[in-house]
């Protein structure tokens, strides 16, 4: 158990670190940065929780962090900018705040003598239009600069570069993870399980870009954070970078829709619609240095995983019309 530790948050509001710090803050003083502090953790205890301290700060704003990077003893880095659209229309912020936001973390915690953990999320993106489990070390590739999706995944390529030059010039314990498709509840920005949960919940039609035959892997918030955990705990960890999802849940867009309409009860319909941005066929990962390092093993399968995250989503329906 991690207990008795100064941890830092950035981004610390949002749908990963809310739950990771539901998690660490019964045990440790745990504050959460974040430019906004009305995310998904309002949804949460620890919104009003006085021990779990709250900044409404900026990492691309060295000043604002410096001392709370100064002082952790564990640094989970997860700000950033979320969501194909929202990154396509706001391409620049985008990649401020992950080259410069990473860069003002890193440079901060290389002056924190007491630092023991470093985890910097990046994404599965970073290996461009196709990813399986069966290629697990494919190098990375992010395409051409006039795709504008694909400035995130260019952007926390080279965050990670930021991470392990930290790594390598001032010997930080770092570690490097990259997710592929977390879902469950309390994720508020748009993505596939979520808006097809709240179509399928309000009855209205559940509509696939393309012919819905994209392969993704889906991974549940607990067992990412599980493995987040053990990248805190476990020194093996260090200097390594790990692929975080859930290989056995591989399913194409389509069936995903189909499961998501059957487990709702729902009578939507399937209809589909051109593509309005570029996408990545084939996204699964493999994981077996997590499993080796880490002793990673996923254990919620996609059916229970939305069968918990469901009825979250039929809670809150009201709040989403403008995915409908």
């Amino acid at each position: 158990m991690i207990q008795g530790k100064k941890i830092l948050i950035t981004g610390g509001a949002g749908f990963i670190g809310s739950h990771m710090a539901e998690r660490l803050a019964p045990t440790n003083d745990v504050t959460l940065l974040d430019v906004e502090l009305d995310g998904p953790i309002k949804y949460t205890a620890l919104a009003s929780d006085e021990k779990v301290r709250k900044i409404e700060g900026d990492v691309c704003n060295a000043d604002q962090i410096e001392d709370e990077v100064a002082n952790c003893q564990v640094l989970l880095h997860f700000a950033s900018i979320l969501g194909v659209q929202k990154v396509i229309d706001h391409a620049r912020p985008t990649m401020d705040t992950i080259l410069q936001g990473t860069r003002n973390v890193m440079d901060a915690a290389s002056r924190n003598k007491n630092i023991e953990r470093i985890v910097n999320i990046s994404t599965s993106e970073v290996y461009g239009n196709i990813m399986s489990a069966e290629e697990g070390t494919a190098p990375a590739s992010v395409g051409t600069g006039n795709d504008a999706r694909l400035c995130y995944a260019a952007a926390k390529l080279m965050g990670e570069h930021i991470v392990w030059a930290y790594h390598r010039d001032f010997k930080l314990p770092t570690v490097i993870v990259r997710p592929f498709n977390i879902y469950g509840d309390r994720r508020v920005g748009a993505h596939a399980s979520g808006v097809f949960t709240v179509k399928a919940l309000a009855g209205t039609d559940v509509t696939l870009h393309g012919d819905g035959s994209q392969l993704r892997s889906w991974c549940h918030i607990d067992d990412f954070c599980d493995a987040i955990t053990a990248c805190i705990e476990k020194d093996e960890a260090i200097g390594q970078d790990f692929n975080i999802g859930t290989p056995v849940t591989a399913t194409t867009i389509y069936d995903l829709a189909q499961r998501i309409i059957r487990l709702c009860e729902s009578t939507s319909n399937l209809t589909t619609t051109p593509y309005t941005f570029s996408d990545i066929g084939v996204r699964a990962p493999n994981s077996s240095r997590a499993r080796e390092l880490l002793g990673y093993e996923p254990s919620i399968d996609l059916d229970a995983g939305l069968l918990k995250t469901i009825p979250w989503y039929r809670e809150h329906l009201d709040e989403f019309p403008h995915w409908l």
